[in-house]
């Protein structure tokens, strides 16, 4: 499925096209992955993908029906997912045991304490068939929507605008995060911004495939860090409750410790990363993204028989 925008194609034709086949991949994998685990999590990719989208395009979808599609979608994906905190945490403490003895054995008395406070928990992306069930009469009902698109103005300045007022966004998160560096929302907001650009450059790519697939390349790689960042806030939240209440004073302060030292390699190495992507004004952004996309479709029409569909493999694996 080709999650871009193509250079010939009528902007709400091409919304359409990509929102239906995102919807669609997320309800097949939901209904035919043998394992569900496998199956909740791709639904949930393709749900963030059509997010992206749809932040792409709010200037020209309008405030309201923006809000309306994108709560729906976000709720769906919290529903198929809702005990996953736990499992990140689990995944975590799993690592751990490979590490030196003190920490190993801290995380392995925690895996312990865990599995025994719950020991039927289910994994968090195999959501309950009841909560698959749910998302599926969803998703098709936002797909239905989505089908009947109509963009004001439904020309590329939709597209220039979204992406102005994203990026403006993830340069505002940004400014939070350096002044914030010990707090999680801040660098919340920037991973969203950043997951937003990724995805974003993948969608509009054909303007200049090398450079706009760097770009994502980019983006993802301060997404990833800033995402194990959070993942590192779930396993301190886990510390600070009940369960971390049942190990030792000593084995609490060896995962503390591990926390605090992990989340500064991350943030560390996420921050100045993401000081270059936003380095730019975001209206000149805008701007130069325009130029570029219009240069591309001048490109186009004087070369029609320039195969521009034929992209990478690496541009498939970016979204």
């Amino acid at each position: 499925m080709a999650y871009r925008l193509k250079l010939k194609e009528p902007l709400a034709k091409g919304v359409r096209r990509i929102a239906g086949e995102q919807l669609g991949n997320a309800a097949a994998r939901l209904q035919a992955d043998a394992d569900l685990e496998t199956g909740v999590h791709e639904a949930r990719k393709s749900l963030k993908r059509t997010r992206a989208l749809l932040r792409l395009i709010r200037p020209g979808l309008g405030e309201a029906s923006f809000r309306k599609a994108n709560a729906r979608l976000r709720d769906i994906a919290r529903g198929l997912s809702a005990a996953r905190d736990r499992d990140v945490v689990r995944g975590l403490l799993k690592v751990l045991l490979e590490a030196k003895p003190a920490l190993a054995k801290a995380a392995n008395r925690l895996l312990a304490v865990l599995d025994e406070a719950a020991p039927a928990a289910t994994n968090g992306s195999a959501a309950p068939a009841r909560h698959v069930d749910e998302a599926l009469r969803e998703i098709d009902a936002v797909r239905r929507e989505i089908g009947e698109i109509t963009l004001q103005p439904a020309s590329f300045e939709t597209i220039v605008a979204g992406l102005t007022k994203c990026h403006r966004a993830g340069r505002k998160a940004l400014a939070w995060a350096l002044q914030n560096t010990d707090e999680e929302e801040p660098l919340h907001e920037l991973r969203k911004s950043a997951q937003a650009y990724w995805r974003q450059m993948v969608l509009i790519q054909q303007a200049w495939p090398e450079a706009f697939l760097a770009r994502a390349a980019a983006a993802k790689l301060v997404a990833d860090l800033l995402g194990q960042d959070h993942d590192i806030a779930l396993l301190e939240g886990v510390l600070a409750g009940p369960e971390g209440q049942a190990l030792t004073a000593a084995e609490r302060r060896t995962l503390v410790r591990h926390c605090a030292i992990r989340h500064g390699e991350l943030r560390g190495e996420a921050l100045p990363k993401a000081q270059i992507l936003f380095a730019e004004q975001s209206d000149q952004f805008g701007l130069r993204i325009r130029e570029l996309w219009e240069a591309a479709q001048r490109a186009v029409r004087s070369k029609p028989q320039a195969d521009t569909g034929d992209q990478t493999a690496a541009a498939r694996r970016s979204s």
